[in-house]
């Protein structure tokens, strides 16, 4: 599929594919991959860092060569800045321009919070405010999920998960104040569950990707999906499901041996 680069950033227009393995698996859902394992750096994060850095791209370039000629530095977040979430929100516009209705329910990954920021205001921007988010984590990587349950941001004392892109101690106050809503669900896998996302979505979809993108298929793979539609959480039968396939640029063959043998070991 032909990749068109966006008017509005650095980023690409990532393929949304049909899963037929997991809508095979989930029986009368479809599943639909965003497939942001595509874009050139890899990772979705090029939608809200170059849209952050093209604001007012004639100063910012003025200001990089200046810092540049002084040798200082700029930080630029990864993922706690609106500019960012504006840019990541670009994910759900194509899902508006690409899906044949309203998705049942959108499925990613959470670190920081920056990715679920941008599809939390995106769903607003397009009139989806009501789709269920279904936020997966790691066991070891799941700030989110305890800042959820105790009700207040959550500092956690290390990162064990070998999701080390997931690797943020405390999820984003934007993150948290979103988690508030009615349609947010927040769900924690361990790293083996992820693990064999890995391993179950290489073989159905020849794609390999990171263990931070694994705790999101691994909803699927691991019968969050399920679960939840019975205790009544998810509708059932559900529409369209949207899986974020978040990326792919930290993961190899050797790395993925390496999973193997320390996860199962």
């Amino acid at each position: 599929m032909l990749r068109t680069t966006s008017k509005h950033g650095f980023h690409v227009v990532t393929p949304l594919l049909e899963s037929l393995g997991m809508s095979k698996r989930l029986g009368t859902t479809t599943v639909y991959m965003k497939m942001e394992n595509s874009q050139p750096t890899g990772s979705f994060k090029i939608r809200g860092v170059g849209y952050m850095c093209q604001n007012v791209w004639d100063d910012a370039n003025a200001e990089a060569l200046r810092l540049a000629e002084s040798e200082g530095l700029t930080i630029v977040h990864s993922f706690n800045h609106p500019l960012v979430w504006k840019g990541h929100a670009s994910i759900v516009h194509e899902l508006k321009a690409s899906l044949p209705s309203k998705p049942g329910a959108i499925v990613l990954t959470v670190g920081g919070g920056g990715l679920f920021c941008g599809v939390m205001e995106g769903l607003d921007d397009v009139g989806w405010a009501g789709v269920p988010v279904l936020c997966m984590e790691t066991v070891g990587a799941d700030c989110f999920n305890a800042a959820v349950k105790a009700g207040d941001l959550v500092t956690l004392p290390d990162i064990t998960s070998k999701a080390t892109s997931l690797g943020s101690k405390t999820a984003i106050q934007k993150a948290f104040e979103y988690s508030k809503r009615s349609t947010v669900i927040s769900e924690v896998v361990t790293d083996l569950q992820a693990l064999e996302a890995i391993e179950l979505f290489l073989d159905e979809e020849r794609v390999l990707v990171e263990m931070a993108c694994r705790a999101a298929l691994a909803a699927v793979y691991s019968g969050v999906i399920q679960r939840l539609q019975e205790e009544g959480r998810l509708p059932k039968p559900l529409g369209p499901l949207v899986m974020i396939v978040c990326g792919g640029g930290g993961i190899n063959l050797p790395l993925l041996q390496n999973l193997q043998t320390v996860i199962r070991k």
